[in-house]
């Protein structure tokens, strides 16, 4: 669990927990309904890795999260860009931060 005085350092980490946060910031914000379907797609994803990814779409970035990985794309940056990847782990992390920042 992620805690506002380490939120900060958190999107500092990497790439990927940069374009998570600005996926939060930009395209969630305070859509809870749109939180509880990443986090319920996030579940059944962890449950089994069979399962088929999962893939949303925002204004800013597209995401799709895999068995053993999220992966973000800015749509509106460089066109030859690689989509970042964040484990699961700590996306679900952030998920966890920014629905309590909700409350």
């Amino acid at each position: 669990m992620i805690h506002e005085h380490e939120w900060q350092q958190w999107q500092q980490q990497s790439a990927g927990h940069a374009a998570t946060a600005a996926f939060l910031l930009l395209d969630v914000q305070t859509n809870l309904t749109m939180l509880e379907t990443l986090q319920a797609a996030l579940d059944k994803i962890k449950e089994n890795s069979d399962a088929e990814p999962y893939v949303i779409s925002g204004n800013s970035y597209f995401i799709q999260l895999q068995p053993q990985q999220v992966l973000i794309e800015e749509l509106y940056g460089d066109d030859y860009a690689e989509p970042i990847a964040i484990s699961l782990g700590d996306f679900s992390d952030a998920l966890g931060y920014w629905r309590t920042q909700q409350a």
